[in-house]
């Protein structure tokens, strides 16, 4: 079971933090050549804009990654055919699925755990550096 863990987890971990940081890094450089003109000239405040404008993408980036990575996960799997080798060793449908949601439910949790942080407040410091 551990084996079948680690090779669809490995599929899907590769997909989402692919599609994560391409989501976040078009989402970063989108709102960098809105606000080009308004950014400080000061070399130190558009890196900290940077890095609170990737912190605040992160709440709309992050749920749309994992459905991306589940769904891109599941159609790569079934064009490289180890989808139905995963049904013929005995895996249940439900068994495929489950290791994908385990993941995503802790990204969750670590997203929910990191409001509780200073993170919450990036978007706040992002508006005040503009």
């Amino acid at each position: 079971m551990w084996i079948f863990f680690r090779f669809i987890s490995g599929i899907y971990l590769k997909n989402f933090f692919i599609i994560f940081l391409s989501l976040l890094g078009f989402y970063c450089g989108i709102d960098l050549l809105l606000n080009f003109n308004d950014l400080p000239d000061a070399a130190n405040l558009s890196l900290l804009y940077v890095i609170f404008l990737a912190f605040s993408a992160v709440t709309y980036v992050l749920p749309v990654s994992l459905i991306f990575a589940l769904v891109l996960s599941l159609v790569s799997m079934i064009r490289a055919n180890e989808f139905v080798s995963l049904y013929a060793l005995g895996l249940s449908k439900n068994l495929v699925i489950i290791f994908p949601f385990l993941w995503a439910l802790f990204f969750c949790f670590v997203y929910v755990g990191l409001n509780f942080t200073p993170f919450a407040y990036a978007n706040d410091y992002k508006r005040n550096i503009l």
